[in-house]
């Protein structure tokens, strides 16, 4: 017996109009809020069988699409949203005059980092983050950058007030 005269062998998808398509994304979901077959069969005047036969070509075409999808790529353009919102983030805290913003900034680039190491650990891109953190060589001498690392040690400080 071959993979294509087993039973339960993965369903190939028939030309589906676009029309038909969007009913089986609608029957999903109805079937996903809970409402039975029968109610679905009525609400579109279409028999039982079709509602089943909807619902198994719509596992078939999420089984299709999923197996379209370049992880890779998906990865990269959430890795450059993550980047570029950085950018943004820093490019605001340095332009920023007010003390309050460059705060504000900076608990942003914080939190954004946060969610970035996150879903680099989720997506298996990354193990542990380390830590500690060792700084070196920090230009002291300019006023902004001593008053964000102030601000930092602040943030830092408030952080571990709060979890004890």
């Amino acid at each position: 017996m071959t993979l294509s005269e087993t039973p339960n062998a993965p369903k190939e998808i028939p030309p589906i109009s676009r029309r038909r398509q969007q009913r089986i994304r609608e029957i999903q979901d109805l079937f996903d809020s809970g409402l039975k077959v029968s109610e679905i069969s009525e609400f579109y005047g279409i028999s039982e069988r079709q509602v089943r036969r909807d619902k198994e070509d719509g596992k078939a075409f999420d089984r299709a699409l999923s197996k379209a999808v370049d992880q890779a790529e998906v990865l990269g353009r959430e890795i450059r949203s993550y980047e570029q919102a950085l950018r943004m983030e820093w490019r605001a805290y340095r332009t920023a005059t007010n003390p309050f913003v460059k705060v504000a900034c900076m608990r942003n680039i914080i939190a954004l980092k946060e969610k970035y190491i996150k879903f680099m650990q989720g997506a298996g891109l990354i193990e542990k983050v380390a830590d500690q953190l060792k700084i070196i060589d920090i230009p002291y001498k300019e006023k902004s950058i001593r008053e964000a690392v102030l601000d930092l040690v602040k943030l830092i400080n408030d952080y571990g007030e709060k979890k004890d």
